[in-house]
């Protein structure tokens, strides 16, 4: 973890202006920029843009309202990054976002009403949703999961749900079909009885107190129940261990769900069998793909599920569309002329796929949200890669 960013605005402000100094301001990021596609076209709602508005802010001493309204509808993809990797100077331009959100607390600029009230959630109940604790484990009932209470429970491999899947009802179906697999494929596991938010939206948003704080929680609990493997449902979740977390989580082996499902697939550990001829794009989120490489996991798991033709869209991979919900925007609204995940809806449509595949929670919820607004539930479905594998196993 950066604890060097935490809690001195001076030591924020230098880096995030080392940063940005090294922006030439040639905008080619705006091509690929997912909030300037579906914006007015401003400056500042492009990737560039809105780093520049964070430079200015800083040396102009204006870090206000209007600032934060800027730096918080980046979806904070990693698409503009990754062609400033390509062709110019690498600027680390998502990294200076999140610094900036940093900056906002210590500032003292209240975050927007929404994601206020998510980080209020956070803080008093461990999850953004305002749930109580004791119902995080309510979707395991009755599916004889282990929860892990104690170091003498003698599992080393965690489940490690995520507060969308624990709380979301619909979300709570993959969270079971990861379950069911795990067991099918005979893996020891459990969840913990206690499991609290990874901290990731407090990182995002730049509440990096409530992050940290959280995050050593995690870690000390991890540590005590001698975990060794953590599987994770969300890929923000994932994100968040793998890269801004305390040192002491390295010793702990770190998977998304379709690395370990498909490492599963490759051994024969699960019995996949022929279903009904399907057309399946898949559509890479930001936090698994762009951000982790992990791209061919979930493609390995679709092709090899016989009656699966798994087609792309023309935005794939490094490329891919961002759903909309990365960055904390699960808990604000903006006005756009186009919500992000109705345009990608539409572009799986091109392709004539009966089922839209992610394996992301917020690209599942955005979906098929997007889907009914559109008017397109007859004509595609909204599926997570576990729910397609088991539905192969059970045919």
């Amino acid at each position: 973890m950066m604890a060097v960013e935490f809690g001195d605005a001076d030591i924020l402000k230098e880096k995030i202006l080392g940063i940005v100094s090294k922006c030439v301001r040639c905008r080619f990021c705006f091509s690929q920029c997912p909030v300037y596609e579906v914006s007015d076209k401003w400056v500042v709602q492009g990737a560039s843009g809105i780093t520049q508005s964070l430079y200015y802010g800083i040396k102009l001493n204006k870090i206000d309202e209007i600032l934060r309204d800027i730096l918080m509808r980046c979806t904070t993809c990693r698409s503009c990054e990754i062609l400033c990797e390509r062709i110019m100077a690498a600027v680390s331009l998502v990294d200076a976002i999140r610094m900036g959100r940093a900056l906002l607390f210590e500032e003292g600029i209240n975050p927007i009403r929404e994601q206020q009230k998510a980080l209020e959630s956070l803080q008093v109940f461990g999850n953004p949703y305002g749930m109580p604790t004791s119902k995080r484990t309510a979707w395991a009932e009755g599916r004889g999961l282990k929860k892990l209470a104690d170091p003498t429970d003698n599992i080393s491999t965690l489940y490690y749900v995520g507060c969308t899947p624990s709380y979301d009802s619909r979300v709570q179906a993959v969270a079971g079909s990861i379950a069911t697999v795990l067991q099918k494929g005979d893996i020891s596991f459990g969840i913990l009885e206690n499991e609290k938010c990874s901290g990731d939206p407090a990182l995002v948003m730049g509440e990096l107190g409530l992050f940290q704080m959280l995050a050593e929680q995690n870690l000390n609990q991890f540590k005590h129940m001698n975990i060794q493997t953590i599987i994770a449902t969300s890929p923000h979740d994932l994100n968040c261990f793998l890269k801004y977390y305390p040192q002491g989580i390295k010793t702990i082996e770190l998977k998304h769900y379709t690395e370990f499902f498909a490492d599963l697939v490759e051994q024969k550990r699960v019995p996949i069998r022929k279903v009904s001829k399907k057309r399946v794009t898949y559509h890479d989120p930001c936090y698994l793909g762009k951000h982790n490489q992990i791209y061919e996991a979930p493609r390995k798991i679709l092709e090899a599920i016989p009656g699966i033709e798994l087609v792309e869209m023309e935005r794939n991979r490094q490329n891919s569309l961002c759903c909309g919900g990365g960055g904390g925007r699960m808990w604000a609204d903006f006005e756009e002329k186009e919500h992000l995940a109705e345009i990608r809806v539409l572009e799986a449509l091109e392709t004539g796929a009966e089922v839209l595949a992610t394996a992301c929670p917020f690209c599942l919820i955005n979906f098929e949200d997007a889907v009914k607004v559109l008017d397109k539930e007859d004509t595609i479905m909204v599926k997570d890669i576990a729910e397609i594998l088991l539905e192969a196993m059970h045919s």
